[in-house]
């Protein structure tokens, strides 16, 4: 996609005026499309059986397991400046509370759990453990986009006072999503009141809605948000990731 393309498109609304802001703001992002294609071994999906290495050990956090929540073949995503690893496969776990009767909190380090592959070609399928095989399974695509700040508490300067203003804007950042599901770009939510990011030094990597079918509950309802730092990213590092939901 092109920027000047795309800004164009609102030349004659009121948001035209502050297109240098917008291209100051905006960033590259990679949206997830769920696809009925059948499931390939080290194909990117969520749920289901993950692809892992032969005896891999299940993850498991100070209360019990990790449910299985996706895995991204990162040779399957457009690689136009993203950041992301041109090969590999990452997959992703959440600390599992079946109950929300449980200590676990989304906010709490290790509430996700990451594994890398960079050699993807000894993966096998491997069922979850019964107690976290919960939902149903699907395969995704990619397509790249580019995202904008979702509100005024994800960067220093918001320009945008009126409601006239506050619609074009919204207008804007809608036309740039065909789905609630992406990988970076600014992290979106359904109710919080201040930027999840965790600091200057972290940026979003996955932002995900809740799902009945996939079993996928955020905060009753809303949205997970994961973050990586930004030198973590750069080594192909997903050992410390971060979250909120809301």
């Amino acid at each position: 996609m092109d920027v000047t393309n795309f800004l164009q498109m609102f030349e004659r609304t009121p948001i035209a005026l502050h297109q240098d802001y917008l291209c100051r703001v905006l960033r590259p992002a990679i949206e997830i499309m769920r696809s009925d294609s059948g499931i390939n071994l080290a194909g990117s999906r969520y749920g289901g059986s993950p692809d892992l290495p032969e005896r891999f050990e299940w993850p498991t956090h100070h209360l019990g397991l990790y449910r299985f929540l996706g895995q991204f073949n990162f040779a399957e995503i457009p690689q136009v400046n993203t950041g992301l690893p041109e090969r590999g496969l990452l997959s992703l776990f959440v600390a599992d509370d079946p109950d929300g009767e449980s200590e676990l909190f989304w906010g709490d380090p290790g509430y996700i759990h990451a594994e890398f592959f960079s050699d993807i070609t000894k993966l096998v399928p491997t069922v979850p453990p019964d107690s976290v095989a919960r939902g149903s399974s699907c395969t995704i695509t990619f397509r790249q986009t580019f995202d904008l700040p979702f509100d005024e508490y994800q960067v220093d300067e918001w320009p945008f006072h009126t409601d006239e203003l506050c619609a074009s804007y919204g207008d804007l950042r809608n036309a740039l999503h065909q789905s609630d599901d992406y990988l970076l770009g600014y992290p979106s939510h359904c109710t919080l009141a201040y930027d999840p990011t965790p600091g200057a030094e972290w940026i979003s990597l996955f932002t995900a809605n809740s799902d009945d079918e996939l079993a996928w509950d955020w905060h009753d309802g809303d949205k997970l948000m994961i973050f990586i730092e930004i030198e973590r990213l750069k080594k192909h590092d997903f050992s410390n990731l971060r979250s909120d939901a809301g």
